[in-house]
């Protein structure tokens, strides 16, 4: 089932063009012109009632307009799933859906808990922490079997940590390639929050796709190497993080997953929420050739070797 994205503005110029905003200062702002002049933009937002089949769809928009070939009528639906003003309903509930949060520290299994309560997905909490005081029940990644076990009937698994914790990413990163599994690694980093939807290794490759593109944007790589080598040492060491970072974070790491469970089509991005300077990007997640953990030659140690 197709649906019309409700989020946005669709501003008519004209029966031939319209304009589609998301806010008043939003940058997601753009025209959309029927060329051609068939009255297919008037038909589908103006007369289509949603949500609708996309076989009803392309038989109501031949009839009301003045019938576009069908390669037009369904390059112009493609590009609107493409730019999401129109979305396919997912057939899958939160009611539905599964959930393994996972959890390193005992405050941030409240934050959690407490963020996911009002929520109705179907949750298990586990702890990758052996010394917390938590009595959420502990995930040892270095028994890789059993792991398997606990992780295998999960639709998603969420891993939030307190610090970037390269090895932990790797090892679950490997565990949910072998079964499949979606995995969402939400962590903070400093100031920073990170998000990183694997929910389609196919399409946007594994952790370590990702950890190469953000490696290789850094400007201060060599300081940023120096840190990672020791964070590889001790990545249980204790840091302080602020709780409202931590909140927001986990908050936002809900809403997206709202938005993987509510939708089959998506275009899929890292988030990164830059709490010291108050700036929010988004980086489209890429899979590179021959990347030695989801594809490719698995003796190679880097993707562009």
């Amino acid at each position: 089932m197709l649906a019309l994205n409700e989020g946005m503005h669709y501003i008519r110029c004209s029966r031939y063009e319209y304009l589609v905003k998301r806010g008043s200062i939003s940058n997601y702002s753009f025209s959309i012109k029927d060329e051609e002049k068939t009255g297919i933009l008037d038909a589908m937002f103006e007369i289509i009632n949603y949500p609708i089949e996309l076989k009803d769809l392309e038989e109501q928009l031949a009839s009301l307009s003045v019938a576009p070939n069908s390669d037009q009528m369904k390059s112009l639906i493609h590009q609107l799933l493409e730019i999401e003003v129109l979305y396919e309903i997912s057939k899958k509930t939160k009611q539905d859906t599964s959930l393994c949060v996972i959890v390193d520290d005992h405050d941030q299994s409240q934050i959690v808990t407490s963020t996911l309560k009002n929520e109705q997905y179907y949750v298990t909490y586990y702890s990758i922490d052996n010394k917390s005081s938590s009595s959420l029940p502990y995930i040892d990644l270095e028994n890789e079997k059993d792991t398997k076990e606990v992780l295998k009937n999960f639709d998603y698994i969420l891993l939030f940590k307190r610090n970037f914790s390269p090895n932990t990413f790797h090892k679950f990163n490997k565990l949910c390639l072998d079964l499949n599994s979606k995995l969402i690694i939400s962590y903070l980093d400093g100031n920073e929050g990170i998000i990183i939807p694997l929910v389609n290794c196919d399409q946007v490759g594994c952790y370590n796709d990702f950890e190469i593109m953000r490696e290789s944007s850094f400007y201060n790589l060599l300081d940023y190497q120096v840190m990672k080598e020791q964070l590889l040492l001790d990545e249980n060491g204790e840091i302080y993080v602020n709780p409202i970072h931590f909140t927001i974070l986990v908050n936002q790491t809900c809403l997206l997953l709202e938005q993987f469970i509510s939708y089959t089509n998506m275009n899929y991005f890292a988030y990164s929420f830059d709490f010291e300077r108050m700036v929010n990007t988004k980086s489209r997640l890429l899979k590179f050739p021959k990347c030695p953990s989801c594809q490719g030659d698995k003796n190679l140690v880097h993707a562009f070797i």
